[in-house]
């Protein structure tokens, strides 16, 4: 196959993949309810009505949608525009009686230019006071005057709103029960609201495009974290997240360790992923919602990824990964028959409950074991599942007490080799493949001794 063929067929694979795994996500996602906490330093950003036209694009999707807009640019503009000033601790703002005006009035016009690109979208936003709060009072000596902490949060009202297809939008304004107005944390709000609601996505959506792997220190739960082409983590559980943090403590800006500590928060309290991602490139939300390897970092409470033994439904997605391989002649051609009668040998990346990866341990005499079908979907070739494919396998092969891995290559040597596979020949290969060995195909032979 020609070089032209064959980049023809990646691309045709990669979009079928991809429109595939969107219909999976829509099917997936519609009736849930995802929590948007949006920045407004991005308002003036010349993506912002495009995001807020995504926004409204998974509403229409049957997605049920949260808006809590970030204040803190705004509101420091209002008070620069007074001449006035309020200080900072521990990253919390001391808002005085004198401010809270102001700071009501610009949390209320972020979310009034919210309303209006969702209006110009086709839907309907709401604001309203759902939001019962209480004062921070004095801690350790800082008095933090007006502003407040989250007391209760109206669950009801929200949902017979979003019920009638509204899309609420909460300005981070609580009041306490005699009208006294609050100034609470938007970062908070969207985090507190997660203990209220079932929550599937909670999205902190800026500037920031995610956590960058290189320069943070790694430990136990987190040495197998792969980057991404931009270096971002794209995944990560819990524990992992906790692990993080505790060992970059001194490395992380305070957004970071802000966003890991309200991810880790969320989960515990019920949302599924927390996503961090940037609002200033085109259809990141998208591509985060419809793609298992979108474009920031993502937090999550339950099971996202798993290496698993493959089952009878499986076979027509292990067909399909297998297809651009084949027809680059990376892989022998498979059948559905031939997978089905050694289908026990098979194991596949699940991401989502979705398959991206597969491969197989196929046993000889001499206590050897052949690695095979390595495959990965077009759209995550470049995420390390690969890798954690063939490192199962490799775990797999000890656990069952072979001596030697071998596997026949044509195009992957060094990538095998990093795996620490090294070269065989013919002759080392068990009998019952060396008689079948395909003397014109002539694939390079690789061996990993287990026994070392």
């Amino acid at each position: 196959m020609n070089n032209a063929a064959s980049d023809f067929y990646s691309q045709h694979f990669e979009v079928a993949g991809f429109i595939r795994e969107v219909f999976g996500y829509m099917d997936r996602f519609k009736g849930q309810l995802f929590v948007l906490k949006i920045d407004d330093s991005l308002m003036d950003h010349p993506m912002f009505p495009v995001l807020m036209r995504d926004i409204a694009l998974l509403h229409k999707a049957g997605i049920r949608i949260i808006i809590v807009p970030g204040t803190r640019n705004s509101i420091d503009a209002q008070l620069k525009a007074w001449d006035l000033e309020t200080e900072f601790h521990n990253g919390v703002r001391l808002t005085n009686e004198e401010a809270l005006p102001l700071v009501e009035q610009a949390s209320l016009g972020v979310a009034q230019r919210i309303m209006s690109h969702l209006t110009a979208s086709g839907l309907s936003g709401i604001q309203g006071n759902w939001i019962l709060a209480r004062s921070m009072g004095v801690i350790n000596g800082v008095d933090y005057m007006r502003t407040g902490r989250i007391e209760r949060i109206q669950r009801d009202l929200l949902e017979q709103l979003m019920d009638e297809k509204f899309v609420p939008i909460i300005p981070p304004i609580g009041w306490n029960k005699i009208g006294h107005a609050y100034n609470i944390s938007s970062t908070e709000l969207a985090t507190e609201l997660c203990k209220y609601l079932k929550v599937g996505k909670l999205f902190f959506i800026g500037s920031e495009s995610g956590i960058k792997l290189e320069g943070l220190v790694t430990g136990k739960n987190t040495k197998y974290l792969e980057p991404t082409d931009n270096g971002l983590i794209s995944a990560m559980d819990v524990d992992q997240a906790k692990e993080l943090l505790e060992l970059n403590s001194d490395v992380l800006d305070f957004a970071q360790m802000d966003y890991l500590m309200n991810a880790i928060h969320a989960c515990e309290a019920g949302a599924n992923r927390v996503h961090l991602l940037s609002g200033e490139f085109q259809g990141s939300v998208l591509q985060e919602v419809f793609s298992a390897r979108g474009d920031g970092t993502m937090v999550y409470a339950n099971q996202y990824s798993c290496i698993r033994p493959a089952n009878i439904e499986d076979i027509p997605d292990i067909l399909r990964i297998m297809q651009d391989y084949i027809a680059k002649g990376y892989l022998v051609p498979r059948t559905q028959d031939s997978i089905s009668e050694k289908l026990e040998d098979y194991v596949v990346y699940s991401i989502d409950n979705s398959i991206h990866g597969c491969g197989a341990l196929h046993a000889f005499e001499d206590g050897m074991a052949e690695v095979a079908g390595i495959a990965v979907g077009a759209n995550y070739r470049k995420s390390g599942i690969g890798d954690a494919i063939v490192r199962h396998l490799i775990s797999l092969g000890r656990m069952k007490g072979y001596k030697k891995l071998f596997l026949l290559t044509t195009q992957a040597l060094d990538w095998f080799y990093q795996l620490g596979f090294e070269d065989g020949t013919i002759e080392e290969l068990p009998k019952s493949k060396r008689e079948h060995y395909n003397q014109k195909r002539k694939s390079r032979i690789l061996m990993l001794p287990l026994d070392k």
